[in-house]
């Protein structure tokens, strides 16, 4: 009877261990073979591909400006349609690829009246490769740790030119130099939700006796899954939908023109952008306004008004 009892006893803790190990596994399985990571949509740094995987993003983004100070009462509206591919070369190194199609109109008064200007064509194609330097997979949780490198390279007009003569730099759809960019993210996901935070900083040289100041982009994002509540047993994971928080911050060195200062250039600007994303198996449809919060911009500029921007990002 004792032996039967002791041989009972043994099974069940055993059959707890293996329950605990399925139960572990199948979570991390969750978090690692989800149709995608559900990443920030109002910045790339945090795409990530696994080893052989192909992540292609298209979006839209549409930025106006406006109120402006100064006598010319500039108004500025911008489309951008950057793609994004992320390839996965390892589990640790991804290389992401950004070029951009730009559209962008001035309008302003002038001595003859309200007049518009235009400009539109590819932009800078930009290169990153990014690199995990740490990885901690727990039951139901992962935290990830990345550090970023690349080139801006120039590869978009800074010639275009109107009735009124040459554009001015800042309407261009390139910068003309080549700017090294810097970086790191910091993504930790459950099952319910992610957090991601990156840095990046690029640093624009001089092209064409022009120089615009460095960027500095600081980028928080919240996703949180509500609906379904919970993942329906045996079936694999849905389509899901998330609720996404983000702050965005922005801080741009002062341009120069020629080794002179441009005053009326450079500053900061912190948005607050809510967001929607759709995640199913192979894609991701997503939605999201940014409104600025803080904008202390240097000399006389147009303030941005607001960023509205959509998409759709496929893994292969």
């Amino acid at each position: 009877m004792s032996g039967s009892w002791i041989s009972d006893t043994t099974g069940w803790f055993s059959m707890q261990r293996i329950n605990k190990s399925f139960l572990a596994a199948v979570s991390l399985s969750l978090i690692l073979h989800q149709p995608a990571f559900a990443i920030p949509i109002n910045s790339d740094a945090a795409l990530t591909a696994h080893k052989g995987e192909v992540i292609v993003r298209e979006q839209i983004r549409y930025t106006r400006k406006s109120d402006d100070p100064s006598a010319s009462d500039r108004t500025v509206d911008v489309i951008a349609i950057p793609t994004v591919l992320v390839y996965g070369i390892t589990e640790e190194i991804n290389v992401i690829g950004t070029y951009p199609i730009v559209y962008k109109d001035l309008d302003l008064d002038t001595a003859a009246g309200r007049a518009s200007r235009e400009a539109a064509g590819f932009g800078d194609l930009k290169l990153l490769g990014k690199y995990l330097f740490l990885r901690k997979d727990r039951p139901g949780k992962t935290l990830r740790a990345d550090v970023i490198g690349g080139l801006e390279f120039p590869t978009g007009n800074t010639d275009e030119e109107d009735g009124m003569g040459k554009l001015l730099r800042d309407i261009q759809a390139g910068k003309g130099s080549w700017n090294p960019i810097a970086g790191t993210v910091l993504t930790w996901q459950t099952l319910r939700q992610q957090v991601d935070f990156s840095l990046t900083y690029t640093f624009n040289t001089e092209g064409h006796g022009f120089e615009f100041g460095d960027v500095f982009n600081h980028d928080f994002s919240y996703q949180f899954r509500i609906w379904p509540w919970n993942f329906p047993k045996g079936r694999g994971i849905p389509a899901y939908v998330n609720l996404v928080a983000e702050a965005n911050g922005v801080w741009e060195q002062k341009a120069e023109s020629r080794g002179s200062t441009v005053d009326a250039s450079g500053g900061y600007t912190l948005f607050l952008s809510p967001g929607i994303q759709l995640v199913t198996k192979r894609f991701i449809a997503e939605m999201s306004i940014q409104f600025p919060t803080i904008q202390a911009l240097n000399g006389e500029q147009p303030e941005t008004t607001f960023v509205l921007s959509g998409g759709l990002r496929a893994q292969f």
